[in-house]
Parts: structure tokens; sequence; C-alpha cells
């Protein structure tokens, strides 16, 4: 009995120390998006007086998580408030915590990604960089990172969102493939001469032909993992009246 208590005691510290570095992540992440977008928006240029360094932008990130930590504005210690105060201790929260932190930092990198010079990547029949495009994307981005904190917090119905934003990458992906090809295989090039780095259209043809069984890989594995995944229980209507004034009358 020992025994078993000591490693329940290791697990629940084990299990401590996870959830303290992925509330960590998850502030670092939000925190350098907010940094990267102001530099990109021209704010910190203007209050620096010169564009900042990507180091400088890290050492002013860590300070600002720092200052949030401190004041208690922990994004990510709301998000795993839940999971870290759940009783009973010792159920199965990976799946949860995984998929979760994944959705959130995805959500956070997509919008961030809409700063960015427009390359071309079609979605939903859209290529050109229109506002429609744009608020479409954002609106995407949003629901990947809300299905990911329904996760973090066990919110009922998380998996039914989760299960039908990864079921989407397959319509979309094909509508890429089949209606917009040719901007996708050029958005591919245009990326990759953006980021310096030659990329041959021969290339980009195999990588658009293996894109439906990527997504559908992809899809595959991450709801078989969403099975995995837990909800919190319900609250019934008679058990939220327990305690109530009149309910020992």
């Amino acid at each position: 009995m020992c025994r078993n208590g000591g490693s329940s005691g290791l697990g629940v510290k084990l299990r401590k120390y996870i959830l303290l570095f992925l509330s960590l992540c998850i502030d670092y992440v939000w925190v350098n998006a907010a940094v990267v977008l102001a530099d990109r928006l021209g704010i910190a240029e203007t209050v620096l007086g010169q564009p900042p360094s990507w180091a400088a932008r890290q050492v002013l990130s860590l300070i600002l998580l720092s200052l949030v930590r401190v004041a208690n504005a922990s994004v990510g210690e709301w998000l795993l408030s839940y999971a870290q105060t759940e009783q009973p201790a010792g159920q199965r929260q990976w799946a949860n915590l995984l998929l979760g932190t994944l959705g959130v930092l995805s959500g956070i990198w997509y919008l961030l990604h809409l700063t960015e010079p427009d390359d071309g990547m079609p979605f939903l029949f859209m290529v050109e960089d229109t506002l429609l495009k744009t608020a479409v994307i954002a609106l995407y981005s949003a629901l990947c990172s809300w299905c990911g904190v329904m996760l973090l917090r066990f919110e009922p119905k998380a998996k039914l969102c989760k299960a039908l934003l990864f079921a989407s990458v397959l319509p979309l992906t094909a509508i890429n493939l089949i209606f917009s090809h040719d901007a996708l295989i050029a958005s591919m090039v245009a990326r990759a001469a953006s980021q310096g780095r030659s990329f041959p259209v021969e290339k980009a043809e195999v990588y658009a032909r293996v894109s439906i069984s990527y997504a559908i890989l992809v899809a595959a594995v991450m709801l078989a993992i969403l099975y995995f995944c837990r909800e919190r229980p319900a609250v019934s209507v008679e058990r939220s009246f327990e305690g109530s004034p009149g309910s020992q009358a």
C-alpha cells in the first residue's frame, strides 16, 4: 500500500509539473504572438525608434510573460485549471492536454500568419487576397483555438466540435486540389521564394498529389487520439440545487 501511495504521489507531482510547463508554453506563445504583431504593425518601431531584432522580441516576450504570471493574468493557468483541480485525481488527461494545446497554439499561429504577405494559398474557392478570404480564414483559425480551449477545459460537446473540425480538413483539401490546383502549386512556389528557398514546380506537384492522402492520415490519427479525450461530468438540475437553503427542508 505504501508503494501504491508513493506512485500515486509521484504521478500527482508529475502531472503538476506537466501542467505548469503547458501553461507556460501557452502564455509564451500568445504573448510572443502579440509582440510579433506589434512589430509587424510598426508599433514596436515607433516606440523603440527601430525595428526590434529576433533576440529583442524574445527578451521582451519573456519579460511580458513574467509580468503576466506575477499579475495572475495567465491564460494558460485558466485553461488548465480544471485539469489541475479535477477530482478524483489520476484520471486520463493526456489526450485532452495534447489536442487542446495543439488546437490553441495552431489557431494562434494561423491568425498570426494572416499578418504576413499573402502567398496566394487558396481557401474555399477563394484565391485572391480579399477581405472576405481574410475574414473566413480568421474565423476558421479562431474555431481551431476555441475547440482547443474546450478540450483543455473538458467542456461538454468538446469532442464533437473537434471531430467536425478534423473532418473539415478533408473537403477543404479536396476543394483546393480539384478547383484551385494551379493556385495551390503557385502558392507553394511563392512561399518558398519568400523564404529564400528554391521549390521546383515538379516538387510542388508531388506535394499536391499526396496532400489528400496526408490529410486523411492526419485526420485519422487525430480522431483516434480524440477518442481518448474526456469531458467533465454534466451537472444535473437536481445536483445544482443541492446545498441550497431549502434543499434540506
